[in-house]
């Protein structure tokens, strides 16, 4: 995989697109005689590939030419929803698939600064960002009526509701990734089993740490608050037991400290389960542990652009990523866990990577409070214990 797995920041937003681009081209049904009838769907199955009803959910009918932009990570990310999610998309509307990548913060920007007239028709993102979203206005839930696939995902991703009621969701979820500890089993030999292990004297220096603007900060402050005897409601320990820590690296994905970890100026890290698997399987000495207070689960999710004309396009492309053999293959190729009940990984596919660990080893948060204190948690965090980091 390389280089090329770069999902939360890497990469310059962009757009692709294929060329001759055409606007959407709405049929307007009439009352049809059964011959015309016949015709009419003939002519639209040539057109594209089949009309294709799932779980008794017709898939929209749209114009030749017609296409769904996403907004997503680039590298792998964009590789895997192409291959898995794209031609089954493709197949059942005729419509294709194009890609706006880049890190989820640019993205996510992009969106407000479009939102009167939004490139992107669907945007993929932490359910953090999809609450956001929604409360910024920006982003719009999805009818449940149109989602046949819901019923089978698992009750502890649906993480985003929607502000219009019970008939809508949020958002929908597309994968469970795990933030944990990893280290180097050369170097490091009493065993790592608690997260408050990263405050070891051996540690001071020799460790990579969320950066402020991480997505799992939050997270990390409540834990830090924890540790040091604080709570959701008393996060003031938290800050204070952060500025205790010296990590000797900052950032946001594990290219980011890889080659200070070959050289030896990293032995531990946090990070997140998948790309630890990347590792993992390209030969670095690496092994991770998820700690006794449990590793942060992290759900990520997609949801629906306002303001595009291609709304039930983008609720079947929803329906599309949580369908069980997408996400098998979206499990494959990206190390996440699968959010369908349903789905079931073969075993040379859970060899090779954790897959979202076990839930029960898994602390889950509610993304709603955090979405609302990030503003406040980021400044105490560049205030109050980013000046005691001397990290690179």
């Amino acid at each position: 995989m390389g280089l090329a797995f770069l999902r939360p920041v890497r990469g310059v937003a962009r757009i692709t697109m294929p060329e001759g681009r055409l606007p959407r081209e709405p049929i307007i049904m009439k009352k049809l005689s059964r011959r015309k009838a016949l015709r009419f769907f003939g002519a639209a199955a040539a057109g594209t590939g089949t009309l294709f009803a799932r779980g008794g959910i017709a898939a929209p009918v749209v114009g030749k030419g017609t296409v769904l932009t996403v907004s997503t990570w680039g590298g792998v990310t964009q590789d895997a929803i192409a291959a898995h999610a794209g031609p089954e998309f493709t197949r059942a509307t005729g419509a294709t698939l194009a890609f706006d990548i880049g890190a989820q913060g640019p993205r996510y920007s992009k969106l407000l600064a479009q939102r009167a007239s939004p490139a992107s028709d669907v945007f993929f993102g932490s359910d953090e960002s999809l609450i956001s979203g929604l409360k910024a206005g920006i982003l719009t839930p999805a009818r449940r009526k149109s989602l046949s696939n819901l019923g089978d995902v698992e009750k502890w991703a649906l993480t985003v509701p929607s502000p219009d009621g019970d008939d809508t969701i949020g958002g929908v979820p597309y994968g469970l990734i795990a933030y944990v500890v990893g280290y180097n089993p050369d170097k490091v030999k009493a065993p790592i089993t608690s997260w408050n292990d990263l405050w070891r004297p051996e540690f001071a220096g020799k460790i990579f740490f969320a950066s402020p603007f991480h997505s799992m900060m939050p997270e990390l402050v409540l834990l830090a608050a924890e540790l040091a005897g604080g709570s959701m409601n008393n996060v003031d320990p938290g800050f204070k037991k952060l500025a205790e820590l010296r990590p000797a690296k900052l950032g946001f994905t594990w290219t980011d400290w890889a080659a200070l970890y070959q050289s030896g100026d990293i032995i531990a890290a946090t990070e997140f389960d998948c790309y630890l698997d990347v590792m993992k399987n390209q030969n670095y000495p690496i092994q991770y542990v998820v700690p006794k207070e449990k590793g942060l689960a992290c759900i990520d999710g997609v949801g629906i652009v306002k303001g595009r004309p291609n709304l039930e396009l983008a609720e079947f492309f929803l329906d599309t990523i949580l369908d069980a053999k997408v996400q098998a293959g979206l499990s494959q190729d990206l190390y996440q866990g699968p959010i369908n009940a349903k789905t079931d990984l073969p075993a040379e596919i859970k060899a090779k990577c954790n897959c979202g660990a076990n839930i029960a080893d898994l602390r889950f948060f509610d993304p709603a409070p955090f979405a609302a204190l990030r503003p406040h948690w980021s400044e105490r965090m560049s205030t109050e214990v980013l000046p005691n980091w001397s990290a690179r």
